[in-house]
């Protein structure tokens, strides 16, 4: 009889203490997981760098001026006076229809026709790029108005900067190209000088008295 009590007694501890220790166990691996879920999660600032470093590439694409093989472009410089300036431009709408772009060639350059074409191109890119950033309303209403373009001749480059000034104090939006000198001409040629779109009366005393191309 002893020797079949002293046999059943680790048993009975065995199936006695194993729920004990699954309990705990359980316990255990709850509370560990309470506390990973209190744990602060570090921020991930890798978003708005690389959110940043593709803004700072879209101004970079956005600044660079167009360039080729023939040409590199001048934009107007800064007045002193943008205010007033940029307040008459904006005042175009259709009331002053009908608009018109104006193309100065600088004739006494002798370029071909395929080079005055080209330049001519450039000039007018440039001049409705500025015009879209400068007069949008005014551009809206030159192309409802048939986007009326003509090419002019200037004899001297002394005569095309005279008319540059005389475009800047009517803040008709302007854009004057300068060749690279890779064809036909000397490096910083001024070669075509794009005006507008700007309603046609504006033009009266600025490009009214020069000849048609």
């Amino acid at each position: 009889m002893a020797s079949l009590s002293s046999s059943s007694s680790p048993s009975t501890t065995a199936e006695t203490v194993s729920p004990w220790l699954y309990f705990l166990a359980g316990s255990l691996v709850s509370a560990v997981s309470f506390w990973l879920l209190l744990l602060p999660i570090p921020k991930n600032n890798n978003k708005s760098v690389n959110n940043k470093n593709t803004n700072d590439d879209d101004d970079d694409n956005d600044n660079d001026e167009y360039d080729d093989d023939d040409v590199d472009s001048l934009d107007e410089p800064l007045s002193n006076n943008n205010n007033v300036v940029t307040k008459q431009c904006h005042q175009w709408g259709a009331r002053d229809a009908p608009y018109k772009m104006v193309l100065i060639v600088n004739t006494s350059l002798n370029m071909g026709k395929g080079k005055i074409a080209a330049q001519c191109g450039h000039a007018s890119v440039g001049a409705y790029k500025r015009a879209l950033q400068r007069c949008p309303n005014a551009v809206k209403w030159w192309e409802r108005t048939g986007c009326a373009k003509i090419a002019v001749k200037c004899p001297t480059e002394d005569e095309l900067a005279n008319i540059y000034t005389a475009a800047r104090a009517k803040d008709i939006p302007m854009y004057l190209v300068e060749d690279a000198g890779r064809t036909q001409i000397a490096a910083g040629s001024r070669t075509v000088l794009g005006l507008g779109p700007a309603p046609v009366h504006v033009f009266e005393g600025v490009t009214s008295h020069l000849k048609l191309m």
